[in-house]
């Protein structure tokens, strides 16, 4: 993977966490708990499984799916990540969450290890 698809990565992931905002971290983190995903109106996640292979959109059998459409990016895009890159930038906007909502730390917490352990995240 080069260092440019990284840094595109981790700026569309950042603007994925962004868009959804604290207030709907949490009903995201639900959300992913159940293995769906989540989103606001031009950006969000499906993860593999919620759609099948004759449908539009359809990326495989495992991961997320991250959708970015234009308004809210001068050009449609998509990344997946598997889910050990998923759950890595999870954690990281978690922890931003955390910064500033330290009073949802169990909560959180709760569904972190959750969702490691659906995802068999070593």
């Amino acid at each position: 993977m080069s260092i440019k698809k990284n840094i595109s990565e981790k700026k569309l992931i950042d603007l994925y966490y962004f868009a959804i905002g604290d207030e709907n971290f949490i009903k995201a983190l639900e959300k992913y708990c159940k293995g769906q995903g989540f989103g606001i109106e031009h950006i969000w996640c499906l993860f593999a499984g919620e759609l099948e292979d004759w449908e539009e959109g359809y990326f495989g059998d495992e991961g997320v799916c991250y959708f970015f459409d234009h308004p809210a990016v001068d050009k449609d895009e998509t990344t997946v990540l598997d889910y050990p890159s998923f759950y890595a930038y999870l954690k990281e906007a978690s922890e931003a969450y955390l910064s500033r909502h330290s009073d949802n730390r169990d909560i959180v917490e709760s569904k972190l290890h959750e969702i490691k352990h659906r995802y068999k995240i070593v």
